[in-house]
């Protein structure tokens, strides 16, 4: 089963679209996050053969006390795994944990989780699921944070990818 035949890049960014005109259109109380990150291995490597940069768009749902799930409807990435550069696009759930009630703006720590699919092109990964948790400082409408993510190929025999990412998050609409 291939990745390319069930989230083609077409259809990824018509839901995206649908979605956030949806969403403006309706008034829905949502929040539209954006995201940047740089990342490294998670273990020493004096050959530095793994790097990425990313940036992603997500939809916030209205949230509950402490938690705010958000869809990630885009990331975009650039990156280097066993010394073959690629790009990538996927999509996935966050979500933001919190000891305030409302976690976007609350000037308090956070827990952050992720998951989701996407696909690389270059050499390695191909299709790919993500799995990532980290911490996070909201302050304002930016969270910066440091997150460890594993990518894993959906293919046996393919490479996976570990990394720390530092980046930030910041909440345009909302």
């Amino acid at each position: 089963m291939k990745i390319n035949k069930l989230l083609p890049a077409g259809v990824l960014m018509t839901a995206a679209l649908v979605t956030v005109v949806l969403v403006l259109t309706l008034g829905a109380p949502a929040q539209i996050v954006a995201s940047m990150s740089m990342g490294a291995p998670s273990h020493a490597n004096p050959h530095f053969n793994t790097a990425s940069a990313d940036a992603r768009v997500g939809i916030a749902l209205p949230p509950v006390p402490h938690l705010m799930l958000m869809w990630n409807l885009a990331d975009l990435g650039v990156d280097r795994i066993a010394r073959q550069g690629g790009v990538s696009i996927g999509t996935g759930v966050e979500a933001w944990f919190s000891p305030a009630a409302r976690p976007a703006q609350s000037h308090l720590p956070l827990v952050l989780a992720e998951a989701g699919v996407g696909r690389r092109w270059g050499m390695g990964l191909h299709g790919f699921t993500v799995l990532g948790v980290g911490v996070g400082w909201s302050i304002g409408d930016w969270v910066p944070y440091l997150e460890f993510r594993r990518r894993s190929a959906f293919h046996s025999g393919r490479p996976h990818d570990d990394e720390v990412l530092l980046g930030v998050k910041f909440v345009l609409f909302g």
